[in-house]
């Protein structure tokens, strides 16, 4: 049995811009000779960790200003502690893990830790810091176990200290940028922001007049397990709630996806394919050639097709490299008997046999 596992899904998203460059413009690559919108793997990853963290309750935090997070949280836990003092403590704790100095920005050392893991480090800080204490100086093993962590989210998504890489997190899954399947156009939309006062007097003139750029199209992104790296990295492998945990990640994982100006489109859709395999080396699909639409218009229905005949051609050339765990889940209507022998099934049904493979020895 493989240690690799790859959930390949289909998305059609519509007219959005969940992903955008420093100018507003939704992101995008040349690929086969035309222009595709993309979202960035770091952007996917984002919105499949907040949506993991909000629903299992397990939050992290990564950010510029944790030193000020473990020394509030080190005077919340003893309040007798002094906060400048506990500030300081907290400095040399990330200056052990993060290059540079204490006369720099906190956005040049910006990290990544549990809630656990700042507790930890806070009630480090006030152990130094009592009247009792012999300790004089925090250490990184106080509170970091190595290259593991009791986060699910990091143990997935994976950590880099530049200033302690012996506690680096290796990365169990790996995850693709999404990208539309077919050539895309980007447009321009105007809009306007209604004065209320002065359209309860019958006044024309709005108080903003700006532009938005947006886009549209089917997305194929590939999100690869490693179980036997998950297992080194994520410490409650063995808890109680892990199972649970395991399956609110990967509903994560399928519904996840970027979120920029959400509240503006409210663009997500339930996917049209979500294809699992098992496999000995990780490989996703491709789609060099542009889908061209059929019918009446749209890409769904190429994609789907040209998605099928990728799998198919995937296995004439090593059917050795696919395992038996196989699964398929979408909204898409015709699905069965295109992915050889594989039915339509349920989205929980197939989770569980995600999560029970990872469990699987």
């Amino acid at each position: 049995m493989s240690h690799h596992l790859t959930i390949n899904i289909v998305s059609a998203i519509p007219f959005s811009n969940l992903n955008r460059d420093d100018t507003g413009t939704p992101k995008r690559i040349n690929q086969g000779g035309v222009m595709r919108a993309l979202l960035s793997s770091q952007s996917i990853k984002r919105g499949i960790r907040k949506r993991y963290e909000d629903a299992s309750q397990k939050a992290s935090v990564r950010s510029g200003e944790l030193s000020e997070a473990i020394a509030q949280r080190a005077v919340e836990l003893v309040p007798e502690t002094d906060g400048n003092k506990a500030l300081k403590e907290a400095k040399k704790i990330i200056n052990k893990l993060t290059k540079g100095s204490e006369t720099e920005g906190e956005s040049a050392r910006s990290i990544w830790l549990s809630q656990e893991e700042i507790n930890t480090a806070a009630q480090t800080v006030a152990n130094i810091l009592s009247p009792d204490s012999a300790e004089e100086k925090a250490e990184i093993e106080a509170f970091i176990d190595g290259t593991k962590t009791g986060s699910l989210a990091i143990a997935a998504f994976g950590r880099m200290f530049a200033n302690a890489p012996q506690n680096n997190t290796e990365a169990a899954l790996s995850v693709s940028p999404a990208v539309t399947t077919h050539a895309t156009s980007i447009d321009t939309d105007y809009f306007s922001t209604v004065d209320d006062l002065r359209e309860e007097r019958n006044e024309t003139g709005a108080t903003f007049l700006g532009v938005s750029q947006y886009t549209n199209g089917v997305f194929y992104r590939s999100v690869s397990i490693d179980k036997k790296q998950l297992r080194k990295s994520w410490s409650a492998f063995n808890d109680e709630d892990s199972r649970q945990n395991l399956e609110q990640l990967i509903r994560a994982v399928i519904y996840g996806s970027a979120r920029g100006k959400e509240h503006s489109t409210a663009p997500y859709t339930l996917p049209a394919v979500v294809l699992v395999e098992e496999q000995r080396y990780r490989t996703a699909y491709d789609f060099e050639t542009p889908v061209a639409a059929e019918g009446q218009g749209g890409y769904l229905a190429g994609t789907v097709d040209e998605l099928a005949k990728q799998y198919q051609r995937a296995r004439d050339f090593d059917a050795g490299n696919f395992g038996p765990v196989e699964a398929l889940a979408g909204t898409y209507p015709e699905l069965d008997g295109k992915f050889g022998d594989l039915h339509k099934q349920q989205l929980d049904d197939v989770i569980r046999e995600i999560v029970d493979w990872i469990y699987h020895d």
